[in-house]
């Protein structure tokens, strides 16, 4: 009888030893989320996602997160190309980190682009990417700052 309860003991242990050591992919809610401040106005997405375009040509993977804000008339696009593989990191315009904000959809003199931009990943797999952003943007002559950005979105391949 002892060797049973021992065995089943075991046994116990080493089922919840590898449910609790297996990775599982995090997820969030369908809409994800995403928030920044730009010239001191805080946004928050209705809906973010993320997508990802393996370029097979030149070996490189691209992440774009997005987010539509307030009425669905602007939109937010941060977008990562990673030298390989899905990493976490700080990445730059330098290292191919990319911003663009548009106030107004309808209004095409409303986008901005960063001329600056560090955008960090703190969690990412096949499923899902969290980090922060940050960067200057500009319109014609005008820059302006974007900070305190942060999101959580699921990811979607393209392919």
């Amino acid at each position: 009888m002892k060797l049973k309860s021992l065995l089943g003991i075991l046994c116990l242990f080493a089922i919840t030893f590898t449910v609790i050591s297996c990775e599982k992919d995090k997820a969030v809610l369908a809409s994800g989320s995403c928030s920044f401040s730009i010239d001191s106005t805080a946004y928050s997405a209705n809906t973010a996602s993320g997508f990802l375009e393996d370029t097979v040509g030149i070996g490189k993977k691209a992440l774009t997160i997005q987010g539509m804000v307030g009425t669905l008339n602007s939109f937010l696009a941060v977008t990562i190309i990673f030298p390989d593989t899905l990493t976490t990191g700080e990445f730059t315009e330098a290292n191919h980190a990319f911003i663009l904000f548009s106030k107004n959809l309808s209004d095409e003199s409303a986008s901005w682009t960063s001329t600056s931009a560090t955008i960090k990943i703190t969690s990412i797999n096949s499923k899902y990417a969290e980090g922060t952003f940050a960067g200057i943007l500009k319109n014609g002559d005008n820059e302006t700052p974007l900070t305190d950005g942060k999101f959580k979105v699921n990811i979607s391949n393209t392919n």
